[in-house]
């Protein structure tokens, strides 16, 4: 069984689709982590709602962004709405055919979980505070963090685990000592990635070959 993690999608279906093809995803053998950020900025958030509902089958897991967080908080909540704005929100709710499912696809969002752990990873959208254990974290530092979290050495993390997290968009695919780092940028004039946990392949959509980068 492969496993693979996804990272921010952004509102790009098509570079989605072209991911889940050239891993030439086996659902009945294959394992999909989505680390967040599947909406805004891109014109198609609600194609992708639709798409990873499909996906959705009790194997994958879906984890939530600090995008998603400001849709259900404005969506939900009726708060911060000028904020999910700001941040590629309108360009979400015009793409949904009607507030009824933008308030169903708001309800989903807000099932999904923070974080997701096993022996080797800890998989979050943002990063993790550096000085604290998994359960000593922050939603908000879960889905928000930024340079604490990537400034940090791996000897100043409490958590031995490897972080798998996205938000904080590089060129391509990084793997530092602790981190491996997959937002390249989809819905923001860069690439999808996808990264097969087993064997350390990177997939993206660009023209480009698969690719790894290492940092020491």
């Amino acid at each position: 069984m492969a496993e693979y993690v996804i990272g921010d999608i952004h509102g790009e279906i098509d570079e989605l689709k072209t991911i889940i093809d050239k891993i030439n995803y086996d659902q009945t053998q294959d394992k999909l982590i989505f680390v967040g950020d599947y909406i805004d900025r891109g014109a198609n958030s609600y194609q992708i709602y639709k798409y990873i509902k499909e996906l959705d089958n009790g194997k994958n897991i879906f984890l939530r962004g600090n995008h998603e967080e400001m849709m259900i908080d404005a969506v939900l909540n009726n708060h911060n709405i000028n904020l999910w704005y700001q941040n590629g929100g309108r360009k979400t709710e015009a793409s949904f055919p009607n507030q009824t499912e933008l308030k169903e696809a708001a309800h989903f969002f807000d099932s999904l979980p923070y974080y997701h752990a096993d022996q080797e990873y800890i998989f979050v959208h943002a990063g993790i505070n550096p000085t604290l254990t998994l359960e000593e974290q922050t939603k908000h530092d879960l889905i928000w963090i930024r340079y604490k979290f990537l400034g940090a050495k791996s000897d100043d993390f409490k958590e031995k685990r490897t972080i798998v997290a996205g938000h904080t968009p590089v060129a391509e695919v990084k793997f530092d000592e602790n981190k491996i780092l997959v937002d390249t940028g989809s819905g923001k004039g860069g690439i999808l990635s996808a990264v097969d946990l087993n064997t350390k392949k990177v997939y993206n959509t660009s023209d480009k070959n698969p690719i790894a980068s290492l940092l020491f």
